[in-house]
């Protein structure tokens, strides 16, 4: 059963999903100067968004943290920041920002996960 896209269905018409651009990490590249590139797979994706309630702000003791967040579902597995695992950086495109995927809040298998991002770019 496609529970991300049942939900989807039902909830698309008080808000539609939107076009965005997963750009999930793949590493980086070094520079002549010593510098290091990120690299990304990019992958066309439909994401809702909504902004963080008081009790997820609360819950992740984000409330002293500047910046613009917001929450993302999409289909799939993307993950957040883990050190331990070698694993993050991976970014959302939309409304012309790239956003930092800096929590996974939830993951239901492979179907959807639920993220917190971080405004990295201002829109253009």
């Amino acid at each position: 059963m496609n529970l991300f896209g049942a939900a989807c269905a039902v909830t698309g018409a008080v808000g539609p999903g939107i076009a965005a651009t997963l750009k999930l990490s793949s590493g980086s590249a070094g520079n002549a100067d010593f510098t290091r590139t990120p690299l990304y797979r990019e992958v066309p994706a439909t994401i809702r968004v909504q902004a963080l309630s008081s009790d997820e702000l609360a819950h992740v003791g984000d409330l002293s943290q500047q910046g613009d967040l917001r929450i993302v579902y999409v289909a799939g597995v993307v993950g957040g920041m883990d050190r331990a695992a070698g694993t993050g950086g991976d970014m959302v495109n939309f409304d012309g920002a790239d956003w930092l995927v800096v929590r996974q809040m939830e993951q239901w298998g492979t179907a959807w996960s639920k993220l917190m991002v971080r405004r990295q770019s201002p829109a253009t």
